[in-house]
């Protein structure tokens, strides 16, 4: 650390140490916290007691502030994360101090200084300060603080408990620790669950503590089901989550079924069908999204009993068969759900539904027929609104993944399912009124069909007919939705299938077309997808629109001619990244190459700080090709592999990478295609984005002229424009803090500094001092 910042965070320790200081903003110290938390984690011991830190928390317990008794805890526990950090407070005793300090009763009596006493527990809970947690004996005390009246601190107590139990039992059975330390870790433990137990189990089930021990047991058997497996007294922690689920306060219940259900549905002798029926009539009125939970619940568990999945599977089709008026499947005919009378709460535990089936793969089979059915529900109302549309996608995004796979046995129910929805799907978005995001739901979910599904054939031949239709579409959303649909088609499907399934003349008159539209959001998806069909196809030669050859001369061309004048960003951004595939095409000629090069170049001075990035990813490859990066070799080697070598080297006419021009020949290229002044264009740029890639590419240029520049005479006499250009290249002060990120984070801490070190003194004579200071506002 800079030895002034050093001196300044000595200076405002000193100050915040008066007991007079009036700190005119309470966040100071948070903000200071955050920055000196920056900082601490690359410095060493040393560095906390030249700067005034360890001094400072030293004499802090014996503060009559709040504020900055609140304000070393948290510090003293963000130290204490690391080992060294920690041993050196504690051979001065000062974290026990705060611990004191803490808990005497006119500073505890406050929930700012509660909370950053179990946010110092938290950060502490590490292997070398488990023997001063053990000592403290704080574990009774953060269960205690459970029921604290401030929500705050319980909610910090209960993350301390969870986070506690969670490391002590990872290390309780980890054999490279001392007996000493096995012992100890067991210990712990031992002491957590019961107390953890003995809270659950309690007679007082209105508690707020009971809430919070629940939240702990879920997460901690979240994280590791074994972990309350085998508890002495399991029998009755069980019973007291039955009674729980049934007589406890609204907030228990679904915490206390999800943790019976964990510990239980694998042993038929703890949990029946009664249990689960019992769960259904308790939540019925109350909140049908538990029950949601507890099927996923079920049906996510290994070894389960078949009526428990039938059940399962039947609560989730039940929000989709009241939504379709239907009547219920038969083992819950007998049950009412006044709860999902309303049309609009029974749409939103639909959707609530979808998420769950959407994860449960193994039950695709028994949901297709139902969901397709919905989909068919859906598509024949005569008016949707936003929750409609919501559920149409969503049901449509599954279905995608449920239909049959080419490589996958399919039954013929499922192909003539697949067929009916497909036919369903094409009329919708057939309509004249169909809405824009259903269209576009549909045809992206049309894209993996191409592959996925066995009626392939079906669906090209009635998606040409739509895409004809509806490619003059007034709406440009439509327009846009069909040219990215062919995009994808194409970036996801062999070429066999490609040619099998498209016209190519056709399809390219369209994207051709598209690329001239009114709107930018079309245009751009169009050269995209111009961009896709040279990847794809070789022999575009052959098509003409209005007896012009389109090639890729042609492309190039038009991209030009958007990058110069088009006025949206959206358009030359896409032209911009079109140039960059087109230049890493195997086989690409070298005129391509010069023209591509030269446009590239020149993007850097565009208006818009995306296409100037696609420059500078342009000028990296520019600076790998000349040698000029020290990874060169490396980069090479993974383009051949890929066949993307720099320049579109094909088989027969390939760089040799093992044999690169001498490096002055390359500088040479370089400055003479403008490479250079680029970079320092790019580097001046207002963008912070721009200016930090152009650094680091600088830096790049600069580290590998260094280690050869012994070998290099630039001195300009056969090119004084390559010496001018690298002269500039070595003036420009590539700080490494500014490129790190380090600079920035120092320069916020010393604002913070001044900020507090501008603080006024209280007035000499007053009573009590402490009066003076700002109040801290209490969130907690």
């Amino acid at each position: 650390m800079d030895a002034d910042i050093s001196l300044k965070v000595n200076e405002t320790m000193q100050r915040l140490l008066d007991p007079k200081l009036l700190v005119v903003d309470d966040t100071l110290l948070y903000q200071l916290q955050d920055q000196l938390r920056n900082i601490l984690g690359t410095e060493g011991t040393e560095w906390l007691t030249d700067c005034g830190i360890v001094n400072f928390l030293e004499k802090c317990s014996m503060s009559t502030s709040n504020l900055i008794v609140s304000f070393s805890l948290q510090l003293c526990g963000h130290l204490s994360r690391n080992q060294s950090h920690f041993e050196l407070l504690q051979q001065k005793d000062i974290v026990t101090s705060l611990f004191l300090a803490a808990r005497r009763t006119e500073n505890w009596q406050e929930a700012s200084v509660r909370y950053a006493y179990y946010s110092c527990v938290c950060d502490l809970i590490s292997y070398h300060t488990l023997q001063f947690i053990h000592d403290s004996d704080c574990i009774k005390g953060t269960f205690e603080s459970l029921e604290d009246n401030s929500v705050f601190v319980a909610k910090k107590a209960e993350n301390a408990l969870t986070t506690l139990i969670t490391f002590v039992n990872s290390h309780a059975s980890n054999t490279s620790q001392s007996d000493s330390g096995n012992h100890l870790t067991k210990n712990m433990f031992n002491q957590c669950i019961n107390l953890l137990m003995t809270n659950i189990v309690g007679d007082n089930k209105e508690c707020n503590a009971v809430t919070h021990c629940l939240h702990i047991a879920t997460d901690i058997v979240s994280m590791d089901p074994r972990i309350m497996a085998n508890l002495r007294g399991k029998t009755e922690f069980l019973k007291a989550l039955k009674q729980l689920w049934t007589n406890g306060i609204y907030s228990c219940r679904k915490l206390a079924i999800h943790l019976y259900l964990t510990l239980s549905i694998e042993d038929e002798d703890l949990f029946c069908v009664e249990d689960l029926m019992n769960m259904i009539q308790v939540q019925q009125n109350v909140d049908f999204t538990t029950l949601l939970t507890i099927c996923e619940s079920i049906l996510t568990t290994r070894l389960l009993h078949f009526t428990f999945c039938q059940i399962s599977t039947d609560i989730l089709r039940i929000p989709l068969l009241l939504s379709m008026k239907k009547q219920l499947p038969h083992s819950l005919s007998n049950v009412d759900f006044p709860c999902m009378k309303s049309s609009s709460v029974c749409y939103k535990v639909a959707s609530q539904a979808l998420t769950v089936i959407g994860k449960l793969q193994n039950y695709f089979h028994q949901f297709l027929p139902m969901l397709s059915e919905f989909v068919k529900y859906l598509c024949h109302l005569p008016s949707w609104n936003s929750q409609t549309k919501k559920l149409f996608t969503q049901t449509v995004r599954i279905l995608n993944n449920m239909l049959p796979h080419p490589d996958k046995a399919a039954c013929d129910e499922d192909k003539i399912e697949a067929n009916s929805l497909i036919d369903t799907l094409l009329t919708k978005i057939n309509e004249n009124n169909t809405d824009t995001m259903v269209i576009s739901c549909v045809l992206e979910c049309f894209v993996p069909m191409f592959r996925n599904i066995l009626a392939s054939e079906k669906l090209s031949d009635n998606l040409l007919v739509f895409i004809n239709k509806r490619s003059c579409d007034q709406r440009w959303e439509v327009r846009d939705s069909i040219i990215v649909f062919i995009k994808d088609v194409l970036n996801c499907c062999a070429e066999v299938q490609l040619r099998e399934w498209f016209d190519m003349t056709a399809t390219m008159v369209l994207v051709w077309s598209a690329v001239g539209d009114s709107v930018s959001y079309v245009r751009s998806a169009a050269i995209l997808t111009l961009s896709a069909i040279f990847l794809k196809w070789n022999d575009l030669e052959k098509i003409s629109i209005d007896g012009e050859v389109i090639s890729l001369d042609i492309a190039i061309e038009k991209m030009l001619i958007i990058l110069k004048s088009d006025t949206e960003a959206f358009s030359r951004r896409s032209a911009a990244q079109f140039l960059l595939n087109v230049y890493t095409l195997k086989g690409v000629q070298s005129q391509h190459m010069t023209v591509i090069s030269a446009a590239m170049i020149d993007c850097i001075k565009d208006f818009d700080w995306e296409v100037k990035l696609k420059s500078l990813e342009f000028l990296e490859i520019l600076i790998k090709t000349h040698g000029l990066h020290g990874e060169q070799m490396q980069c090479c080697d993974i383009m051949v592999r890929n066949g993307t070598v720099p320049g579109g080297s094909s088989a027969e006419n390939e760089i040799d990478i093992h044999e690169s021009k001498p490096l002055q020949q390359a500088l040479e290229v370089a400055s003479s295609s403008g490479l250079f002044q680029a970079l320092l264009t790019a580097y001046n740029d207002e963008d912070p984005i721009v200016k930090d890639k152009a650094a680091s590419l600088i830096n790049v240029i600069k580290h590998r002229l260094i280690h050869v520049k012994a070998d290099c005479n630039y001195d300009g006499s056969k090119n004084n424009k390559t010496y001018d250009d690298l002269k500039a290249l070595e003036s420009v002060d590539l700080n490494v803090n500014v490129l790190s990120g380090l600079f920035e984070r120092k320069k916020l801490l010393v604002d913070v500094l001044d900020n507090i070190l501008a603080c006024k003194s209280a007035p000499s004579g007053d009573d009590d001092p402490n009066d003076n200071l700002l109040s801290l506002v209490d969130c907690y």
